[in-house]
């Protein structure tokens, strides 16, 4: 069951203890989080921070962890997400390090730990523990933003001054590809599934930006709390790279990041139905709204393209 709601600032037993005679913490909690949006961008920030020598990510995207405990509808799919996921980069790991003297069995043990679990704040801290005290670690679960103030708390019990990253995309846009994603799930009865998936409550949530971005900057003052977007993301990748790397105090190196320009899991175009565009602007026009006063610029440079 979640834990009861808690001051944030209040330490308690799961803080991370300190070093000592130079052995490796036992526990350790994430310096920032990037939260979603799904559809947004994630993956393609995933795998260019993973670039950067400064930073440290877990042995999978996504672990999971917030949202299995405060957001129920998670439950019927995160154990086996990670269960896959774990087991296909501890296979990875067995082939590119095969000298079994070279391989390294604490991080060996906590991808197991990622495959087997049961999940804890404990379960949490090893993983991160893995993470050199030289580098800045942190991991990418786009269900975060959909976090209760329970969850939100929570984060900031385990990593009080962790930082965090939402990217986001044209709300439409994002819900027509969430919504081609989803109706794969249903084989042949897909495409009859669609407009049924355009009302759908988990579809619009996640396209309401305004909403997740207060119930986190409740907890993360703004010094902490970066937003990108997808289009900046497309149009100048390096910028956008640049901007993280000095959100994170990291530095920046455009080398780093040849393949900055390279999309990631870029689907085949398919215009959007005119019914699911239909109840896509009337259900999302609120957000757009909203967004306006937020982001102005964005915000009227998305609504333009539908309204």
């Amino acid at each position: 069951m979640a834990e009861q709601r808690r001051n944030p600032q209040t330490p308690d037993r799961h803080q991370s203890p300190a070093v000592t005679d130079g052995e490796p913490r036992e526990l350790r909690y994430p310096d920032f989080l990037c939260i979603g949006a799904q559809k947004a961008g994630t993956t393609w920030l995933d795998r260019n921070l993973r670039r950067h020598p400064r930073l440290w990510f877990p042995p999978i995207k996504e672990l999971h962890y917030f949202n299995e405990l405060y957001v129920p509808s998670s439950r019927s799919w995160t154990a086996r997400y990670r269960r896959d996921k774990g087991a296909a980069a501890f296979q990875r790991y067995l082939k590119r390090v095969p000298d079994e003297e070279a391989r390294d069995y604490r991080q060996l043990a906590r991808m197991a730990d990622i495959v087997t679990g049961p999940i804890s704040d404990d379960w949490y801290g090893r993983i991160f523990a893995l993470a050199g005290e030289e580098r800045i670690a942190g991991e990418i679960t786009p269900d975060y933003s959909l976090l209760p103030d329970a969850g939100i708390e929570h984060v900031l019990r385990l990593a009080p001054n962790v930082r965090i990253i939402l990217s986001l995309r044209d709300p439409i846009e994002r819900s027509w590809s969430h919504i081609r994603m989803s109706a794969l799930g249903y084989g042949e009865k897909g495409p009859e599934m669609i407009p049924q998936l355009a009302s759908n409550p988990d579809v619009l949530a996640r396209s309401n930006y305004p909403a997740m971005i207060a119930r986190w900057r409740r907890y993360v003052p703004e010094d902490r709390f970066l937003v990108v977007f997808m289009d900046d993301i497309t149009a100048e990748p390096h910028a956008v790279l640049q901007t993280l790397c000095r959100f994170l105090k990291v530095p920046f190196n455009e080398k780093r990041f040849r393949k900055a320009a390279a999309a990631v899991h870029v689907g085949e175009a398919k215009p959007i139905p005119a019914p699911v565009l239909a109840t896509l602007k009337d259900r999302l026009k609120p957000v757009y709204e909203e967004l306006g006063g937020l982001y102005p610029e964005i915000a009227e440079r998305w609504a333009a393209r539908h309204y």
